[in-house]
């Protein structure tokens, strides 16, 4: 009986460990509504326009996507590598903001799911997970797109 306890346990640790890292693959798993506002435009090039200028300013570059899906890249700083970095690979950390326009009649939701990536020096596959904090920073930058949107909007006539 004990001796399959000890040979449980070790498997469970791994287990345990390996769940935390997050899913492998670019498709895998959902970081939830991370952070948003809802717009009152439905002026989709505006929005997209103004979400790129506000992430870039923040030092994010445009990494593709959609009509209805941004997504931006930004390698992590010194110590979001040593935060969420492993000890066996060297590849650097990135911040992955995926924001998501949904229109809803004369308004628009905007969303935005953020995720840290890194290269696997072992499978050639980014180890995705969810970022839970920093919130406060990505609904300042939701609210400002916001503003701006809206206030390009009431300068144009729109509102």
């Amino acid at each position: 009986m004990n001796r399959r306890l000890l040979l449980l346990a070790p498997a469970a640790a791994i287990g345990a460990l390996l769940s935390s890292c997050g899913t492998v693959g670019l498709d895998g798993g959902g970081g939830g509504d991370y952070a948003g506002t809802t717009i009152n435009s439905r002026n989709q090039a505006l929005i997209q326009r103004e979400t790129r200028a506000v992430f870039a300013a923040k030092g994010f570059s445009y990494s593709g996507g959609t009509a209805t899906v941004l997504r931006f890249s930004k390698q992590g700083s010194r110590s979001a590598q040593i935060t969420w970095g492993t000890n066996l690979n060297g590849n650097p950390v990135y911040f992955r903001p995926e924001v998501r326009l949904q229109p809803l009649g004369d308004r628009t939701r905007l969303s935005c799911e953020v995720f840290i990536t890194q290269q696997s020096t072992v499978y050639g596959e980014n180890v995705r997970q969810p970022f839970l904090g920093g919130r406060a920073g990505y609904n300042a930058m939701m609210s400002d797109i916001r503003q701006r949107v809206e206030r390009a909007e009431k300068a144009a006539g729109g509102r």
